[in-house]
């Protein structure tokens, strides 16, 4: 049997965790024990513990970048030494770089990072910039593997040498049969004269861009008067976009109800999914809208594009809001063109994404193993 440590940030329940969780479900028990670690204190503590899978609190781990890194670095070799790991699968930027250092240090056989969205963007200063691009090359130097969840960031690492062309693999998140049942609803049925309601489930952060989302729904709200939103989530900026909406007097049109694990009962609310991301990877939330029946409008990045196209969604510039608000506005004159995205996304998802070819390309991976 072989021994397994999933190295998580925080301890939520959003995109980056649930893909762990969707894959260790299709691991098989004998074959593999299950040890997860993250920041302790959160939803995905409970999960973990309930699948009866061994968790490990990393308390020193924070999000921004900080003097706990170094405690932090050394409770991850502690634990790496301790435990005996065969196999380090790291997650997220600040785990996949001090994870890997700290497996490597520790003799772990395999190190396999699973890339979720570069941490150096467009917009950042240049010095930050190619900071966040050498702890990139840095831990690719530690790693086995870097799993990339779409192809235009695997291309770009390979262009840009931060990572040799052996190292570098591409497995697309995928949904269990199991969630996907939970996600699908019966086709939407939007009246002519009848109310829109445009939502998200999602964090709210800088990388999901949800200030500027707010304030383009304030606008489109004020021109539009059948259209109605939901943000359901949590964040740094969750207190800031709740004091706009109320500025606004927008309350009774955007609704901000927080976080709820529960992500179908929103979904099945909705007539059209909305994510104006800066940057990300292949969000779960898009593929999740797309099994539920949405259709989706989606920024001009590289990655939401792999699943968002104009025959399935609408595909908005980043940084420009009236571009945004012009096609939010637009959605109520033409339901016929919601319905008709909206069967064809559900379609194409299926086509697109397959949970078994996501668990075969790890345990490819996994059984690489010496």
């Amino acid at each position: 049997m072989k021994k397994l440590l999933h190295l998580q940030l925080l301890p939520l329940l959003s995109g980056v965790q649930n893909f762990s969780l969707h894959l260790l479900a299709g691991l098989n028990p004998e074959e593999y024990e299950i040890h997860v670690a993250s920041q302790p204190g959160g939803p995905l503590v409970q999960e973990v513990q309930r699948r009866g899978y061994t968790y490990h609190p990393l308390s020193q781990l924070r999000h921004p970048i900080s003097w706990r890194d170094i405690p932090a670095f050394w409770q991850i070799l502690r634990l790496c030494k301790r435990e005996g790991f065969d196999i380090v699968h790291t997650n997220s930027s600040k785990p996949g770089l001090l994870g890997r250092i700290a497996a490597r240090l520790a003799g772990v056989p395999l190190i396999i990072h699973s890339s979720h969205g570069t941490p150096f963007q467009q917009g950042q200063f240049r010095a930050l910039y190619l900071f966040y691009m050498g702890m990139e090359w840095v831990g690719g130097l530690f790693g086995d593997y870097i799993a990339f969840v779409n192809h235009s960031d695997r291309l770009n690492y390979i262009r840009w040498r931060l990572i040799p062309k052996r190292k570098a693999v591409t497995v697309y998140n995928a949904l269990p049969d199991v969630e996907i049942e939970k996600l699908t609803a019966p086709p939407r049925s939007i009246d002519k004269d009848a109310e829109i309601l445009i939502g998200s489930t999602l964090r709210f952060s800088t990388q999901k861009n949800i200030v500027e989302v707010i304030l383009a729904a304030c606008e489109a709200c004020a021109q539009q008067p059948r259209l109605r939103f939901v943000f359901v989530g949590e964040g740094e900026h969750y207190a800031l976009c709740r004091s706009i909406v109320s500025a606004k007097k927008m309350n009774e049109r955007i609704l901000l109800p927080g976080w709820d694990s529960n992500v179908s009962q929103w979904l099945a609310k909705m007539d059209v999914f909305l994510l104006y991301s800066r940057w990300e990877a292949l969000p779960f939330s898009i593929i999740e809208a797309n099994y539920s029946g949405l259709p989706v409008v989606g920024s001009a990045i590289e990655s939401i594009m792999e699943l968002v196209n104009d025959e399935v969604g609408w595909v908005v510039p980043l940084d420009d809001r009236q571009a945004l608000v012009k096609t939010l506005v637009s959605l109520p004159q033409d339901p016929a063109q919601i319905r008709e995205k909206a069967e064809k996304a559900a379609r194409r998802i299926r086509e697109l994404r397959n949970y078994k070819e996501m668990v075969e390309g790890y345990l490819e991976l996994y059984r690489s193993v010496k």
